[in-house]
């Protein structure tokens, strides 16, 4: 005979999975600023200044 999961098994599993969402939510966004203070550092945000063209 199958487990049949009940509503409370159901409800359970639904908040494991919200916090689990937040958890990488968080994470997410915290390596995200870090690749961006990364890059600045290594200079990959650094306008390049040139005179426009002449033609």
């Amino acid at each position: 005979m199958p487990h049949e999961e009940t509503a409370e098994d159901e409800q359970s599993e639904v908040d494991r999975l919200r916090a689990e969402n937040a958890l990488l939510r968080t994470e997410k966004d915290l390596l995200l600023k870090a690749a961006i203070g990364f890059a600045t550092d290594a200079g990959a945000f650094r306008r390049q200044h040139r005179e426009p063209e002449t033609r």
